[in-house]
This record gives C-alpha cells, structure tokens and sequence, in this order.
C-alpha cells in the first residue's frame, strides 16, 4: 500500500559528518559520510506526464514544484571529473546556497549508492573550508595550485514527492529542466528514487514495479557526468570490471551478495557508453559481465540450490545470446582489419566485404540499443537487486544449511575452484585430437575457472600470485577460440554474396584455416604447462 505524504524540507545543514579522509584516486567515502541510495530513470516529456499521473506515485497533499539552480564547479583539467566526483552549489528557490560533494562508492556492487556532504555556503560559489578540515585538506591535495571554474549549469523544476511502499519512504523527485554549457543547451527529464528510510529490497521492488508499468529507462549516468560529457563533446566510456576484493573475514552469504552486485555494476554500468558511441568494447563488456555472473551463480548452485539463481542465469545468457550478433560483428571486422587486410593488397581489395559486413553491424546495434532501451535488461537489474537485498537465496533453498553461509568464503572458494580445475583437465583430455564442439567445452570450462580465480583471488592474498595461473587459462582460451574464429569467418562469408569480394574472401578464409593450424601447434605446448602449474588456492 502506497501512503501519501508531503516532501521532507531539503536539508541545509551538514549531511551526515563528512568523512575524515578523501583520498585523491579514487575517491572514498567514511564509515561516518552520508551515503545516498538512488536509482535513476530517464525519459522523455511524455513519460515524465505519465509519471507524475501514475497512481503508483501520486500522493494526496502534493507540494508546490521547486526551482533549482546547480553550478557545477572542476579546475580547467577536470581533476574532479577524472575521479567521478561532483562538487557543485545550488540555490532552491530564495533559500539559502548549499554547497554539496558527491563521490562514488569504491566497493564492486555498490552502483546505486554514493557519498555525499552537503553543507551551507553563503553564496553561489564554492568554498572547501566550509568543509570538515580533513576533508578540505584532501581536496586541496587534488586539486592542488588549479583553481576552480564554473563549468556548467542545470536549471530544473522539481516535483518532488515521499511515498510509502512496504516499510520503506522513498522520495520521487521528478525533474525537467536543461543543462547549460555556455550557449547551447541538453534537455533533461529525468526521475530519480531515493530510499530514505526502510529496507533496501522494498526500494527496489518498488522501482521494478514503476519500471514494469511506466516508460523509464534505467540510467547510471549523473547529471554532472551528462553534463560534462556534453561541455566536451565527449561519450562515456566503456568499464571493465571492478576486483571483487573479498575482505578476509567474509563469509560465503557477504561473498554472494558482493559478486552478484559486482556483475549487475559491470553489466549496467557499459549502458551509457553502448547508447552514445559505436566503441566496440561497450557491447563485448556487457557480454563479459553476463558471462561473469552465470559462472558465479553457477558455482554458488552447488551448495546453495536456489531455483532463483537459475532463473537468473538463463535470463542473463538470453540477453548476452542478444548483444552476440553486434558482438560478433565487432570482433569479425577487428580480425579482418588486424589479420589479412594488413598483409594483403589494398583497403580497397576489402572494401566490399567490410561494407556488407558494417551493414550486418550497424543493424546488430540498432538491436542492441532497442535492447537497451526496452523493459528487459531494466527490470532484469533491478529484480536481481531486489533478490541481493532481501539475500533471496536465504529461504529459497529448502533444507539449506545455515552454517554453510557463515562459514569462511575461502573454503568454499578452494572447493569450487578446485572442482572447476578437476572438470577443466577432464574435458582437455587429448585436447588437440577433439573436434571444434568439445573444445568449445574446455574452453567454457577453462572461461568459468578463470571467473572463478578472479572473484575469489583475494581469499588467498599472501600465498600463491594467483596471475600467472590465471593468465595461463586465457592464454588457453584465445588459442581455443582460433578455430571459432575461423568457423565465425566461414559462416558470415558463406552468408555474404558482397558483389566484388570474392579475392578478398578467399584471402580471409585461408588467413584463419591457417590461424587455427599455428594455434594448434601452441595448444599442445600450452596445455602441458597449464596442467603443470600448481593452483594458486593449494
């Protein structure tokens, strides 16, 4: 049941005690510092109408819309952008400046929460003694002898709104406005959940309820992040994956928890750049986190049966089976270029085969990006956060053990990794002799040790380096994937009547048969070694 309620005051006085150290890269919040719990949603004129009428969000005693003026502030190096910071004063109407910090989260998962110190400025402008001394002292040191300048501005009409969803209160804030960056001007319609109260996971049931019935997009991009990438003409860029960097002392539920937070961060986190750029990494990225969290969900199942985490593992390979076309594309017209076209004849000798390829390519995107925009991936976020928070696999499991996920998360990681070598080294018998199907086994096999090695590496910091071992298992890898490569260049030139590339097929389809033949060559050299190396986890 929804209640209605008036909006809280915005709050002038400091939020929370800032923290007693910010270090320069990256930045770090305190145990004491306010940490916001958000989700972001984008939209259009139409969709923040419907917002503002759902009957999910309306509420009986609506207060009046604010107006809000935000200069962001940064040297002319963008020394705060660089950390993802923010630091920026906003005057709500007559009432007095408030002079706020934002900064990220540095713990993989953590990709709706961030810190934060709001304090009263008597001005529009900034001024960092205003700030705990320790933390002024730390901004100071990154920012050094670089002044500070406004670089942009956002004026926004905000209507904000506390709603009442289980036990929690969650402010809505739906904003419309723009951002100014000298002349020019980027719209903006966002609404933004606040969980100000209450259990997390009646937070994010919530936002997939609203997600499930209204036309948002979920979006990780802050409004200091859009608006400095469009004062520089510039697009976000691709993210790899953060180091789990399991503390010691987690037990295997605090482990679960973190691993799956860090693949949802990974996966959505790449959304930003896939919807400004064509960069190529952004679709592989996504894929890769889709991948990391079925290895970890798979290797959980094991002594944590939860019916959920197979649910989630077969919606996350559907959604990476979807961006493998626009993946392959990518990887096809890389291997091109890299491979036979640098060696052979001129650009020109290709450019009917890369033309038909782009056409493949660019129609994959368009996919993808629909992908990104539709419901799925959305409610797919959100309702794996939902399941992290309420620690799902907890009651799910009839019969579970207790005891299992408190005890020391290394000893299940020196289990499942152990069994996951034990499978490797079985299914890489006679390795060079088996046909292209059961090498694509070993190669999963080998692809799900090394996600397994890099979520649990820090279990075993101060015994064995775990990278060398670890980077024996990709070297695997990429020689396995030779001869999908080539099976890859095979199937799109069979599929390709490019009129003119005849010369240029036949150069590529001999270039990877030969690939295959040299990695077969170094497969059986490599494979010996591999199983000579002792794990890093005995």
């Amino acid at each position: 049941m929804i209640e209605s309620e008036n909006p809280p005051p915005v709050h002038a006085e400091a939020a929370g005690e800032p923290p007693k150290s910010l270090k320069p890269t990256p930045a770090a919040p305190a145990d004491r510092a306010q940490q916001e719990v958000e989700i972001k949603f984008v939209t259009d004129s139409s969709g923040l109408a419907a917002a503002l009428g759902s009957d999910l969000l309306r509420v009986e005693k609506p207060s009046p819309a604010r107006k809000l003026v935000s200069i962001y502030f940064d040297t002319p190096d963008w020394a705060l952008k660089q950390r993802k910071m923010a630091l920026r004063v906003r005057r709500n109407g007559r009432a007095a400046p408030i002079m706020t910090l934002k900064w990220p989260t540095e713990t993989a998962g953590d990709i709706f929460a961030r810190g934060e110190v709001e304090v009263r400025a008597p001005k529009m402008e900034p001024d960092l003694s205003l700030f705990d001394a320790d933390l002024a002292a730390s901004l100071r040191e990154i920012l050094g002898d670089a002044p500070l300048e406004a670089k942009f501005e956002t004026h926004v009409r905000r209507v904000a709104r506390l709603i009442g969803y289980g036990s929690a209160r969650i402010e809505a804030a739906f904003d419309e406005g723009v951002i100014h960056s000298g002349a020019r001007e980027l719209p903006l319609r966002e609404l933004e959940l606040e969980l100000k109260s209450g259990p997390a996971q009646d937070f994010f049931d919530f936002a997939g309820l609203i997600a499930e019935t209204l036309p948002l997009r979920l979006d990780n991009v802050s409004k200091a992040e859009r608006a400095a990438h469009f004062c520089e003409g510039t697009a976000p860029k691709p993210v790899k994956a953060k180091p789990a960097d399991l503390p010691a002392d987690a037990n295997l539920d605090e482990a679960t928890a973190r691993i799956i937070l860090g693949t949802i961060e990974h996966f959505l986190v790449n959304w930003a750049s896939l919807r400004a750029s064509d960069d190529p990494e952004s679709i592989h990225q996504m894929r890769v986190a889709l991948r990391r969290l079925r290895a970890a969900l798979g290797m959980l199942k094991k002594v944590i049966p939860c019916l959920e985490f197979e649910a989630f593992r077969e919606e996350a390979k559907a959604l990476a089976s979807a961006f493998g076309p626009a993946r392959d594309s990518d990887a096809l017209r890389e291997l091109i270029e890299q491979g036979p076209m640098g060696h052979f004849g001129e650009r020109k000798d290709f450019a009917p085969l890369l033309d038909a390829l782009e056409k493949r390519r660019a129609a994959a995107y368009a996919e993808s990006r629909a992908l990104i925009e539709s419901q799925r991936p959305t409610l797919f976020v959100l309702r794996l956060s939902a399941f992290v928070a309420r620690r799902g696999w907890r009651n799910a499991t009839p019969g579970l053990d207790l005891a299992t996920l408190t005890e020391p998360v290394a000893v299940f990681a020196a289990q499942a990794l152990e069994r996951l070598h034990k499978r490797a080294l079985k299914r890489g018998k006679k390795l060079v002799t088996l046909p292209d199907e059961q090498r694509h086994e070993v190669r999963i096999a080998l692809k799900n040790l090394r996600y397994g090695g890099e979520f649990f590496a820090s279990c075993f910091a101060g015994q064995r380096d775990p990278a060398p071992f670890l980077r024996a298992a990709a070297d695997l890898q990429g020689l396995l994937g030779a001869h999908n490569d080539a099976a890859s260049a095979d199937h799109f030139l069979s599929a390709s009547h490019a009129e003119g590339a005849a010369r240029a097929a036949g150069i590529v389809s001999g270039w990877y048969a030969r690939g295959a033949v040299i990695a077969d060559k170094r497969l059986a050299r490599e494979w010996k070694r591999f199983k000579a190396m002792r794990p890093f986890w005995r």
